[in-house]
């Protein structure tokens, strides 16, 4: 007869336990979420920064840019043209 009531007062009491273990659990989550949109904020900071050098680093290392550092450390462009013609075809005919 002792038995059922055991395994009734164990499982009340474990019902009790899980009870408070989701209580503690979902309060230190709660204040997580602040922490949590924070971090966000910043990634999407970082990210259009990211964007941003992107933009500046490719408008930095383009032909005209350089072009144009080069005329003003007084290099001289050359206008000479070269042209190489060849009379093999690029592709065998079968």
């Amino acid at each position: 007869m002792k038995k059922p009531y055991f395994v009734i007062i164990f499982l009340l009491g474990l019902t009790i336990l899980l009870s408070m273990g989701k209580a503690i659990l979902q309060n230190a989550l709660s204040t997580s979420g602040i922490y949590l949109s924070n971090t966000q904020k910043e990634i999407s900071y970082y990210k259009t920064q990211n964007a941003i050098l992107s933009e500046e680093l490719l408008t930095a290392s383009s032909l005209t840019a350089i072009a144009q550092k080069a005329n003003e450390a007084g290099f001289i462009g050359g206008n000479n043209l070269m042209v190489v013609k060849t009379s093999i075809p690029l592709a065998a005919k079968p």
